[in-house]
């Protein structure tokens, strides 16, 4: 798919949460429940895709990354650095294919983006995701609601 197509749908899905869903917004609920919002939205728009939230493992053990300890944003059971998307757009299994890895940012969220940024280019180079999207949500009171991509990851 190619990534204008992409970029329109996700633009879609992000307007519908914005439009169906400013409650969660205005009121700042955590990025997680966000997520699984925004994830309703982009299933309507990749119908032929399944989109997860926090899909961690592609059949066997957990997803990992060879990222700095710092960039993990879970830990197992053992401590082990794990990492796991926010949102996914992908065909199930380990043929795939992986079309796009999403992270999610609130702007009242005061952690540097750097991680995020370290996270999707690593999901696209190591488990093959075509495009990655650093999601940003206004939660701030006081601002109207709104989301929009603030970086696009591709070739």
């Amino acid at each position: 798919m190619e990534l204008r197509t992409v970029q329109e749908r996700v633009t879609a899905a992000l307007e519908g949460l914005v439009h169906n869903d400013p409650y969660l917004l205005e009121h700042d609920l955590s990025e997680r429940c966000l997520a699984a919002r925004l994830a309703l939205y982009l299933q309507g728009v990749f119908p032929s895709h399944s989109v997860d939230v926090e899909f961690n493992r592609a059949g066997g053990p957990p997803k990992r990354l060879h990222l700095p300890d710092e960039c993990a944003n879970h830990r197992d059971e053992n401590g082990q650095a794990l990492v796991i998307p926010d949102v996914i757009v992908h065909r199930r299994g380990a043929e795939g294919p992986n079309l796009l890895v999403i992270e999610v940012k609130k702007s009242t969220n005061p952690d540097s983006r750097q991680c995020d940024r370290r996270r999707l280019a690593a999901f696209r180079a190591q488990l093959g995701y075509s495009y990655g999207a650093l999601v940003e949500l206004e939660t701030r009171p006081g601002h109207p609601p709104s989301a929009h991509v603030g970086e696009w990851f591709h070739d």
